[in-house]
């Protein structure tokens, strides 16, 4: 039997944050991962602007694009096209990017399992047991951040719900040369999300967002929006391969409890409206390793991690759970209102520069609908008539 401190499940950008923060921290931590590194992600890779400044030196070898410009369509039509001095995002390659990640953890002095998978965690007293593989692993702590289908979610916080979202994801050789810094989203055929073409080098990863209960009709979507791509060979949608976005469904759900704790999507905790999970895993793996290692036990751990939740992250997401429901009752609408004024996409890349809150972002939405409209429609998009933002 080992002994560690903490032991943390799940080695992508979540688990790898918490397991550098806590060992660099003194902490004697474990994490353990079902798959051998490097391995494939099913994912768009792209990063947020504010997902840099949370990353240790040495992440631009691993940039594929820089995106500055981004053209948006409803149903592979009237393209709006907005273009930024600075970087609206970055794109990776999750293969490398999570090694990476995955490196540092160990090089900070964490002790990893590959290609082990977590069968069992038991409480005894104020410590776990650990059953991965045929070893048992002894730790006052618990982080999963084994993803959207999480076994310590699972097992020890089974009424959670299931993700909200899914997509469907496959890359493809590219060689358009003239794109190579543009990012192509669609909007109109896609319930709850949308579709996009991220550039990364010679690749292109094209895929799909779309509500859970919608999963049946991905593959049809995916196919329609690559028959619109330049470049792309026919049949490329047939390799693609789908996975859970774990958005939350509006509120908060348990992400800890007596010394186990949840991170990333494994606690639901990604972007309702763009889907995006790795700012939001890297920040949490971050405030994990931070309640742990200032907490005087594991209780007070969990207690810790989720007030700074409840401080840091939850609001952002409620308020991007707002925006995402009031663009997807009438995106062809949105996008009229895009073609019109397409400086107002400036201010959302502002919310993934980190310049701008999502909070903020709501607030002008609302003071816009309000002065276009008048108070008549602000109540059936979920505000008082005087703008405050409703509950329900």
């Amino acid at each position: 039997m080992s002994d560690f401190d903490a032991v943390v499940v799940g080695a992508g950008p979540a688990g790898s944050t918490a397991a550098r923060e806590l060992a660099l921290g003194g902490a004697r931590v474990c994490f353990v991962d079902k798959a051998q590194f490097p391995r494939s992600k099913t994912c768009g890779g792209a990063l947020s602007p504010r997902v840099l400044r949370r990353l240790p030196t040495g992440v631009d070898r691993l940039l594929r694009a820089r995106i500055q410009r981004a053209v948006v369509t409803f149903r592979s039509g009237r393209p709006v096209e907005v273009t930024s001095d600075l970087p609206m995002g970055y794109m990776v390659h999750r293969k490398e990017f999570d090694l990476w990640l995955r490196n540092l953890a160990e090089e900070a002095g964490a002790s990893i399992r590959e290609g082990v998978a977590v069968r069992r965690i038991e409480r005894i007293g104020s410590h776990f047991l650990i059953h991965a593989g045929r070893e048992r692993i002894r730790a006052a702590a618990v982080i999963g951040a084994d993803g959207a289908n999480s076994v310590v979610r699972a097992q020890m916080f089974p009424h959670v719900s299931h993700a909200k979202f899914i997509g469907r994801v496959v890359e493809v050789p590219w060689n358009t040369e003239s794109r190579r810094d543009t990012v192509v989203v669609d909007v109109g055929r896609y319930p709850g999300g949308y579709a996009w073409a991220f550039p990364k080098g010679d690749r292109l990863n094209v895929g799909v967002m779309m509500e859970f209960a919608r999963a049946g009709e991905s593959s049809g979507a995916l196919e329609a929006f690559i028959r619109g791509l330049p470049g792309i060979a026919a049949g490329a949608s047939a390799s693609a391969r789908i996975a859970p976005i774990a958005a939350p469904c509006g509120e908060p759900v348990a992400c800890a409890d007596g010394g186990v704790i949840l991170v990333g999507d494994a606690a639901r905790l990604a972007d309702p409206f763009l889907g995006e999970g790795i700012y939001y895993a890297i920040r949490s793996g971050s405030l994990a390793a931070g309640a742990l290692l200032a907490g005087s036990d594991g209780v007070d751990a969990a207690v810790r991690y989720e007030a700074a939740i409840a401080e840091a992250i939850w609001p952002e997401l409620r308020a991007a759970s707002r925006i995402a429901s009031l663009f997807h009752r009438a995106p062809r609408w949105w996008h009229r209102v895009l073609s019109r004024m397409p400086g107002s996409l400036m201010e959302y890349v502002a919310v993934l520069a980190g310049e701008e809150s999502y909070g903020g972002l709501l607030r002008d939405v609302r003071d816009r609908l309000g002065a276009v409209a008048g108070g008549w429609l602000l109540p059936r998009l979920g505000f008082s008539r005087d703008g405050a933002i409703l509950n329900n």
